[in-house]
């Protein structure tokens, strides 16, 4: 069992290009796309409580929009605490614990007795676990995937929409049923499926354990001819310029390369110096790898690399943008339902699920279009950001259900183009600052989900109508659009002072 549950952090040899090469990369996409169903089916369908819990406490909107707000932003505010944990347990750890955790989170938010409970059991509780999970399922599915990452991202991600079309009918059922606290019952032990999705998390290291699954993979000439497996110890035996089996350990592989495999002469004592590394560890405390605690603590200071990053206008640009659209892209999904029983229509949870499998469409689509078609992620990005806006300015005219219904569509397919984002800032930072970057860009979109849908909700009380929060909305992406225009304008600039490294700017 301990074989089973321990991961290969420690293991990075083995690139997303060679490990593309394994057929069993397509079963860790179908488990990235199962855990985004289950987390963002669950804190993204939290429209459809958002109307019982109105009801129920009596409390304001935009103290009650607080729950989804903190659900939702503590999932993506995790980035930077998950990249820690990523970096001492392994992905299908840290997606087992979390499905247990935010499992645990629902169920205590069932017996919840008004806001400020809901906003740390459902909110803190089962946000931040979803937040670990689902950067842990995005990271498992990178290793697997280099040529095919946009289309296989889009897919990945399009179980966010999938989870909110299936989970917003399914808890739209449950109310009626069981009342909501019945509901959030119900969906707790849903959500230990997670454990399962975890289990199949493997690193592709991992797969040199496991003769079947080392063997299933794409077939080539040069790949059989360079390795090749040892019987007994079911480990991958590659042959060195000398032509000497070399034993290369799961913990340690940093020679090994699918496509080519190179052995330097020093790299036959892998194994020798991996047993002298372990012995001397336990007589020598102080070369003992850092606790948990100690790790994370020397992440969060301020390290060069943090600093140059925040340098980069590059990087100040995406993450900008990145902030203004999820300061204002959550709001239709906690307050959609109740704009539409405002207007007479009682079918709100049919608008949420909408939204949601359009929006896993949108993913697919744009992440097709940038792997079959060779277009530029970011140039595609910024029509569908721009178009976005412009979607959610004219939703305001939108007064009968027919109406908005056509909104909830074009919405959410156009915010399927977010999938690309995780695309983008490797293209543009590089690969080696994505893994910072990213997390950075996640704690900016959680703060701006914090932020946006309480803000949205105190005007329309002052208001007495959502029509301002969503021309707000509307020109908040806007904004976000024309941001992005000053990276073709900056790397214009460094092409001309002859300081340009990057590919064009489109």
């Amino acid at each position: 069992m301990t074989r089973i549950l321990r991961g290969s952090a420690a293991t990075k040899s083995i690139s997303p290009a060679e490990a593309e090469r394994f057929k069993y990369r397509w079963i860790v996409l179908v488990c990235s796309f199962m855990v985004r169903v289950f987390i963002f089916g669950t804190v993204m369908s939290v429209g459809v409580l958002y109307v019982e819990w109105l009801k129920d406490f009596g409390t304001g909107k935009g103290e009650t929009a607080l729950i989804g707000s903190i659900a939702t932003g503590s999932a993506l505010f995790m980035g930077p605490v998950s990249s820690v944990l990523l970096e001492r347990f392994s992905c299908r750890q840290v997606i087992m614990m979390s499905g247990i955790s935010m499992s645990l989170g629902l169920v205590c938010s069932s017996f919840s007795n008004g806001i400020p409970y809901l906003c740390v059991s459902f909110g803190i509780v089962a946000g931040c676990a979803g937040g670990v999970a689902n950067l842990a399922a995005i990271v498992s599915l990178c290793q697997y995937f280099d040529r095919q990452r946009p289309l296989a991202v889009g897919i990945g991600s399009g179980g966010v929409g999938c989870g909110i079309f299936l989970f917003g009918l399914m808890q739209n059922y449950f109310i009626e049923m069981y009342t909501w606290r019945g509901s959030l019952l119900l969906m707790g032990g849903i959500l230990l499926h997670l454990t399962i999705c975890g289990l199949f998390m493997m690193h592709p290291a991992q797969l040199f354990d496991y003769k079947a699954l080392w063997n299933w993979r794409n077939r080539s000439s040069e790949l059989d001819n360079s390795s090749r497996y040892d019987e007994t110890s079911a480990r991958p035996i590659v042959k060195s310029n000398s032509d000497r089996k070399v034993c290369i350990e799961c913990n340690d592989v940093e020679s090994l390369a699918l496509p080519e495999i190179q052995v330097d002469p020093g790299d036959e004592r892998i194994c020798a110096d991996e047993r002298e590394n372990n012995h001397n560890n336990h007589i020598n405390p102080s070369r003992r790898r850092k606790s948990t605690f100690q790790l994370i603590k020397s992440k969060i200071r301020l390290t060069e690399k943090t600093v140059q990053l925040w340098k980069d206008p590059m990087f100040v640009i995406l993450f900008v943008s990145d902030f203004l659209s999820w300061l204002v892209q959550f709001v239709p999904y906690v307050h959609l339902p109740e704009r539409a029983a405002m207007l007479g229509i009682e079918n709100g949870a049919v608008l949420i699920s909408l939204m949601g499998i359009c929006s896993a469409v949108g993913k697919i689509v744009f992440g097709a279009i940038c792997s079959f078609c060779d277009i530029s992620a970011f140039k595609v990005f910024l029509v569908a950001q721009t178009l976005f806006g412009l979607c959610t300015v004219l939703s305001p005219f939108c007064l009968n259900f027919a109406s908005l219904c056509v909104f909830a569509v074009c919405f959410g397919f156009l915010s399927g183009s977010y999938s690309l984002m995780m695309v983008i800032p490797a293209k543009v930072l590089g690969e080696e600052n994505f893994s910072l970057a990213y997390g950075f860009m996640l704690a900016g979109e959680g703060l701006g989900v914090y932020l946006g849908p309480p803000l949205v909700g105190w005007i329309s009380d002052a208001t007495a109508s959502y029509n301002t929060s969503f021309f707000v909305a509307g020109f908040a992406l806007l904004a976000s659009a024309l941001v992005l225009l000053g990276r073709p304008l900056l790397l214009a600039c460094r092409k001309r002072n002859g300081r340009i490294s990057q590919p064009k700017a489109w």
